[in-house]
């Protein structure tokens, strides 16, 4: 991506490149429900030092990613923000740098495991609890405030009622 060949021995170098672009093999920059959309922009602030062992980069790389809440399932955002400090080197070790091309940096590798090394994995939910309680359904809450007791049926969830209907035989 940038010419190593240069008079000052640090370059900075800040852009903002579609998230298209950093995809592998057509595959979205997704870790579980977690996903960048292919549209968004991932901004990217490096520096670029060389050093007797190759080139050091150091810098930021963040960019704004979407999912559904697990409780109210409405969509939310948020933003994945990765500092990076990586060494490009003629012979990469595998795992700690990465390859020093003879006039180029590529930057995709890099970028894109940085950033899905930061979106976040598990169970996502809203910010506002409050907002999102009200919004999610309520399952076990009692249908008719003089009865104190709840029933079995009162606390599941109906979109898992059809597997109420299941037979299993036994072996």
């Amino acid at each position: 991506m940038e010419r190593l060949q240069r008079l000052e021995p640090i370059r900075t170098w800040q852009v903002e490149v579609s998230a298209a672009q950093l995809e592998d093999l057509e595959a979205p920059l997704q870790i579980g429900d977690v996903l960048i959309p292919s549209d968004r922009l991932v901004a990217i602030n490096l520096v670029l030092d060389k050093v007797s062992e190759g080139v050091a980069v150091s810098g930021k790389v963040a960019v704004n990613w979407i999912a559904d809440c697990a409780r109210c399932l409405r969509q939310i955002d948020g933003q994945a923000a990765a500092e990076i400090e990586e060494l490009f080197e003629q012979n990469p070790r595998e795992g700690e740098s990465y390859l020093l091309g003879d006039e180029f940096l590529d930057l995709t590798v890099m970028v894109r495991e940085a950033i899905l090394l930061e979106l976040p994995v598990g169970v996502v939910r809203c910010l506002n609890v409050q907002e999102c309680s009200e919004a999610a359904p309520s399952y076990g809450e009692k249908k008719n405030e003089s009865s104190e007791e709840v029933s079995e049926s009162d606390l599941r969830d109906p979109r898992w009622a059809a597997l109420d209907e299941l037979v299993f035989e036994e072996e």
